[in-house]
Formats: structure tokens, C-alpha cells, sequence
């Protein structure tokens, strides 16, 4: 299946990245993919092609990923650099685009394409043992890698005009990783899918961090995230986001209403803290589940709502005072008429109608590509509005998830992985992804408000604590639906309202049993593919180690035999720099004594071969002392001592040696 083969692709990339060594800039993550395509092509008999669009072909069928063309060719170029040597050509990509595979053979990852193959095997069978304990319904077993890219087609409206779609139910998805979360050896799996989804997208995207000021105006959700009374996943994110932003030299602030309805939000929370059981069971967001988790009483909700503003400071955030202006200009925007229909209140939809108008003022002209986008609206929620005011046409939003944000940042600079890694990276936005899954199955916040209420007021004696927390199940699991009539049928008939809820509560009961016997078989399952994925990372472990040494081993031989060329080369090259040195003088002393030679026998001729006659001739003349006594100066006191010293002189001879200068391409 399409979507199974992009999960393994996807974990292959995130395989590639975690090992450092082979990769050097985000497109080079591509390489061995690509290796492997012109692999398979020559396997097949192709030697050579008109157009690279042969190998997108192969790659695109291999990978499940569509690889552009200008990427693609990039890539080929860079593949041709480094597999040709001066005394063979393996692979040749010429500027038409044609190219020639004369031999080429990539089987590096051979044995990592079928380890990861067999991995993502095991997330889909287990997946579909999950269905069977939890749902009838019939499901796509390559649906839990839809899910798993999801956060991909999330990314790709910032980077594209691309409007990809990935809006299915994924309920179910969501439970089975939330399920299996704990279970360390099927989580990295889908962590490494996960991390592959977003690597894959440097293909269309490559990315760079806004040079420029850019400001990040925070949502109440945001607020609420950073003081730890949302999820602790949350938390995490919001103040990675902080220290990442900060780091860049981004502005972070809020507007002054923006706390005030944080602060309003906490103060009807804590008023309304001892009616609520039903809320903070159900929706793991909520305020409530927070305070559940750290022990937080009424008392102290209302003290963190007085102080909202000095813990921000702690933050370094910057508080917008003065926006009355743009809040009564907000008023008359389609934005505001837009939010009226599904936010809370009027006050609520004005809000963020005013920091949409804000950033769009900050902004001057709508902005097409992100990386011009000086401003955006950060929001944290699992209710994210921001698809429904998206402009058309392409250009980008002015609102942006948290999650969304720090994947882009991360995608735009590896160097973030100082502030914070790929590990973070992927379980804020796993986490992000099944909370947005999860929580857009729960009803109106007024709805289980009511619900809560009713539950106070009539079955608070009728219904066990056991009872509602199976209740507050068949609602996130979306079993419960009709909360609006239940809630009416409280006002009109509390018996029948108490038996419809006992009822419900026995139905949950009834299905965990069930499901508690078919999940044993599931974790049994789990037990034997965790020991056969455990067995197979050993031994690839070891069958890496084994490659690593012996890649080692080979690479310390090659650059030793290496050395010891390049200094044979040397010691060649410097022993016939020093043959010519010597020879020079070696002729300078040949010449002066043939032309003294030569002027003895020249003497000698013109005086009938007379010896005293000619050194009587000598005496006499004048000319012939000076060139004669010049001849045997040059020979005596330069040539004989510079054949000295090139010779006998061995300090000489090697300082001569030692400012030799080697050519770059000996």
C-alpha cells in the first residue's frame, strides 16, 4: 500500500538523519534514497537515459515520495561528484539532463530498508489487533500512517500552495498510539515515522529563518499552557517555543486582553471548581485535569489568576497596553462575524478578532511565502480556528499552532537541535496531533458544563465516581453523543436521567471486560514482536558495527596507503628538484674548464705547439692573464666550493630540501 511504503521511506529518512555522518545539509539526506534508485535501474538492465525523469520515475515508485525535479537534479549532480574518480566514471549527469550509468551498485542500506520494512509490518499488524478489541467498524489497516503524516499536511500550507488533505477520522489511530505509548519499542517506530514525515518535507521546502524582526503575539490558550494548566506535553511545548523564539531574537507579547481573558477564564473556574468531576475527566486539556494533576485547590487558581502578569514578565514577555484603537476597528471585520458562531462569547470572538487584525496591521500587505511573514497569532489549542479564516489564493495565515511553529523553526535551522532535539520535536507534535484527533470528538464546553451541573444536582448520590468516569469515557470515545438530551431529560425527569446514565455506565463496564480479555492477546503479541524487533536491533546493531570497523579499518588503510604515496611522490619529486640543483653547477664547471681548455690549445696552436713560447706569449699578454685568471676565479672559488656544498654540505642540502615547494597537484 501507498501509504505503508511512505512509512518506511519516512522511517528510512529519519534513519538517515540520526546517523550524522551521512548527512551534511538537508537535501543530502536524499542521497542514499536516490543511490538506491540508480541502483535498481542499472540492476534492470538501463545504462543510460534521456532525461533524469526516468529516475524520478523509479525513485517516485520506490519511495512513495514525489521527488521535483529541480531537487532531483541537484541531488544526481551531487551523487556524480562523489562516486567518479579520475580513473573510472560510474554515473554521469549531463547539462541536457541525460544521463549514463555505466556500473553502479548501492547496497549500503539494503539491509536498513528491510529492517524497517519489518518494523512498520509490526506497527500495522498491531494496529489491527487493536482494532479488533476496540471497534467493529472496518478500517484501513495503512490508516495509522495517514495519521501518523498528518502533522505534514498541517506544514504544507505554509510552505505551498498546496492544499492537501488529511481530515479523516482518525480516532482510532489516535487511541492506538496513545495506547501503545508506554511500549518503548513500538513508540520509537512511530516516533521515526513520524520525524520522517517532516524531513521529507525539505523536498518542497528549503527553508531559512527570517533575518528581519518578527513578533509572536500569544493567545489566552498559549497563557494557559505556560503556566502549566494545560497538558504537561503543553507546557513543554509553549516554553520551548519561548526559549527557541528568544533565541532568534523574535518579540513575544500579548495584548492586555488577551490576559485579561485568561484572567476571567481562571476566575470562572475556580468559581465553578467544586461542580466539576465530568470535565476534567474527559478532556485531559481542560484547566481542571491540571489542577487534578497538581494538587492545585480553588484558593490557588485564584491566586495564580491575580498574577498572571508578573509570571509573564518571568517570561520576558512584552504587554501590549494600549490597543482600544485596533479593538474598535475589529469590531467591523468579517473575522469577528466569522468567530461570533463558534466562540463562547462576543468578548471572546472580539479578542481574537483583535489580534488577527493586529498582526495583519503588523504585517502591511498579505504575505505569500512564510519566511516574509513578520508576525503571527501563536494559539495552543486542540480547537484550533485558524483553517476556517485561512486567506485564499496561498497566502499565509495570520494564526499558527505552537507545534506547527516549532517544526518549521526546526526544519529552517538544524542548529536548533542545540535548543531542543528531534526527540522533543516529535513527542510535542504526536501529542499535539492526538489531542486535536481526540478532543474534536468531545461536545461544547457548555454542554459537559451542563452536564456537570445536572450530575451535582440529581445523581450525585444515585452514581458512583467509577460510574462517571466510565461515562466520561463513552463520551471521548464518542459512544455517548446525545449530552444535549440528556442534559434536558435532567430538568424534565431525574429517574429516567439517573437510568440513562446507570445504563450508559453498565454498557462502558461491559465493554471493558471485553476489552480488557482481547487486549491480553494484543499484549502478548506485543511481548513476541518485541522480542523479535529487540533480536533484529542486535543484530543490526552488530552487523553495523561490524560495517562501522571494518569502514573504519578500510578508511585508516586507504589514508595510510595514501600518505605513503603522496610521500613517495614527495621524495621522488624533491630528489629530481635536487639532480637539477647539482646539474646546473655541474655544467657551470663544465663550460669554464672547456673554455680554459680551449684557450691553452688556442695558445699552444698560434706558437707552433712550443710550450716556453707560449708562456712567454702568455706573460705578454695582457687580455689573456684577465680572462684566464677570471675563468680559473670562477672555477676555484664558485664552482668548486657550490659542487661542495651540494654534495658534502649536508646541512646545506637540507635546507634546500626543506624549501622545496611541492605543487598542490603533484
Amino acid at each position: 500500500m501507498k501509504n505503508k511504503n511512505k512509512a518506511i521511506t519516512y522511517s528510512l529518512l529519519s534513519h538517515i538523519r540520526n546517523n550524522g555522518s551521512l548527512v551534511k545539509g538537508p537535501i543530502n539526506i536524499f542521497i542514499p534514497l536516490v543511490k538506491k534508485a540508480i541502483s535498481n535501474l542499472n540492476s534492470k538492465g538501463v545504462c543510460k537515459g534521456a532525461n533524469i525523469s526516468e529516475i524520478k520515475i523509479e525513485a517516485d515508485l520506490l519511495y512513495s515520495l514525489d521527488f521535483p525535479i529541480p531537487v532531483l537534479r541537484t541531488i544526481l549532480f551531487e551523487i556524480s561528484k562523489e562516486v567518479n574518480t579520475a580513473e573510472k566514471t560510474d554515473f554521469v549527469v549531463h547539462k541536457d539532463d541525460s544521463f549514463v550509468i555505466n556500473s553502479y551498485v548501492f547496497e549500503d542500506f539494503d539491509y536498513v530498508f528491510t529492517a524497517k520494512q519489518e518494523e512498520v509490518e509490526r506497527i500495522e499488524k498491531l494496529y489491527i489487533q487493536f482494532l479488533e478489541t476496540v471497534s467493529e467498524k472496518e478500517i484501513l489497516p495503512d490508516n495509522i500512517f495517514k495519521f501518523i503524516e498528518k502533522n505534514k499536511f498541517n506544514l504544507s500550507k505554509y510552505f505551498s500552495d498546496k492544499n492537501d488533505k488529511n481530515g479523516e477520522d482518525f480516532t482510532y489511530e489516535a487511541q492506538f498510539i496513545s495506547f501503545f505509548k508506554s511500549i518503548a519499542s513500538v513508540y520509537e517506530t512511530i516516533q521515526d515515522i513520524y520525524l520522517g514525515s517532516i524531513i521529507s518535507c525539505f523536498i518542497e521546502y528549503q527553508p531559512e529563518i527570517s533575518t528581519k524582526e518578527v513578533e509572536l503575539l500569544l493567545d489566552t490558550n498559549f497563557i494557559v499552557g505556560l503556566l502549566d494548566l494545560n497538558t504537561p506535553e503543553s507546557t513543554h511545548t509553549c516554553r520551548t517555543l519561548i526559549k527557541v523564539a528568544q533565541a532568534n531574537n523574535y518579540t513575544i507579547s500579548v495584548l492586555k486582553a488577551t490576559i485579561e481573558e485568561t484572567e476571567n477564564l481562571l476566575k470562572n473556574k475556580a468559581l465553578n471548581f467544586d461542580k466539576s468531576f465530568l470535565q476534567k475527566k474527559i478532556n485531559p486539556e481542560d484547566v481542571y485535569n491540571a489542577c487534578d494533576r497538581l494538587k492545585i485547590t480553588k484558593a490557588d487558581l485564584e491566586r495564580i489568576s491575580d498574577n498572571i502578569t508578573r509570571e509573564l514578565t518571568k517570561f520576558k514577555i512584552n504587554i501590549l497596553h494600549h490597543h482600544d484603537k485596533i479593538t474598535n476597528e475589529a469590531k467591523f471585520t468579517t473575522e469577528y462575524e466569522e468567530l461570533k458562531k463558534f466562540r463562547n462569547s462576543d468578548i471572546s470572538a472580539l479578542h481574537d478578532a483583535t489580534a488577527i487584525l493586529y498582526v495583519r496591521k503588523k504585517r502591511v500587505k498579505p504575505i505569500k511565502e512564510f519566511e516574509k511573514a513578520n508576525c503571527w497569532f501563536v494559539n495552543n489549542s486542540s480547537s484550533y480556528f485558524g483553517d476556517s479564516l485561512n486567506l485564499k489564493n496561498g497566502f499565509q495565515s495570520t494564526t499558527i499552532k505552537a507545534d506547527d511553529l516549532l517544526n518549521i523553526l526546526w526544519l529552517s535551522s538544524p542548529s536548533l537541535n542545540k535548543q531542543f532535539d528531534s526527540d522533543d520535536l516529535v513527542n510535542i507534535g504526536l501529542t499535539s496531533t492526538i489531542s486535536l484527533t481526540l478532543n474534536k470528538n468531545l461536545p461544547k464546553s457548555r454542554v459537559l458544563k451542563e452536564l456537570d451541573e445536572n450530575l451535582c444536582k440529581y445523581a450525585q448520590e444515585e452514581i458512583s465516581d467509577d460510574d462517571i468516569v466510565r461515562i466520561a469515557k463513552r463520551i471521548a470515545n464518542k459512544q455517548l453523543t446525545d449530552i444535549e438530551e440528556l442534559n434536558s431529560l435532567a430538568n424534565t425527569n431525574k429517574e429516567e436521567f439517573i437510568k440513562k446514565l446507570n445504563d450508559e455506565a453498565d454498557k462502558q463496564k461491559e465493554i471493558e471486560i471485553k476489552t480488557a480479555k482481547k487486549l491480553d492477546a494484543v499484549f502478548k503479541a506485543v511481548k513476541n514482536q518485541t522480542d523479535k524487533y529487540l533480536n533484529l536491533r542486535k543484530e543490526l546493531e552488530k552487523q553495523n558495527l561490524n560495517s562501522d570497523k571494518e569502514l573504519e579499518n578500510t578508511k585508516k588503510a586507504l589514508i595510510s596507503t595514501t600518505s605513503d604515496f603522496e610521500n613517495y611522490k614527495k621524495e621522488i619529486f624533491v630528489k629530481s628538484e635536487l639532480k637539477k640543483w647539482r646539474r646546473r653547477t655541474i655544467f657551470e664547471c663544465i663550460i669554464s674548464s672547456l673554455v680554459l681548455i680551449l684557450i691553452i690549445v688556442y695558445v699552444l696552436f698560434i706558437n707552433e705547439w712550443d710550450i716556453e713560447k707560449s708562456i712567454e706569449y702568455y706573460k705578454k699578454s695582457f687580455i689573456l692573464n684577465i680572462i684566464i685568471s677570471i675563468v680559473l676565479l670562477l672555477i676555484n672559488c664558485f664552482y668548486f666550493k657550490s659542487l661542495y656544498d651540494k654534495y658534502r654540505n649536508h646541512s646545506n642540502i637540507e635546507n634546500y630540501k626543506k624549501n622545496i615547494e611541492i605543487p598542490k597537484n603533484l
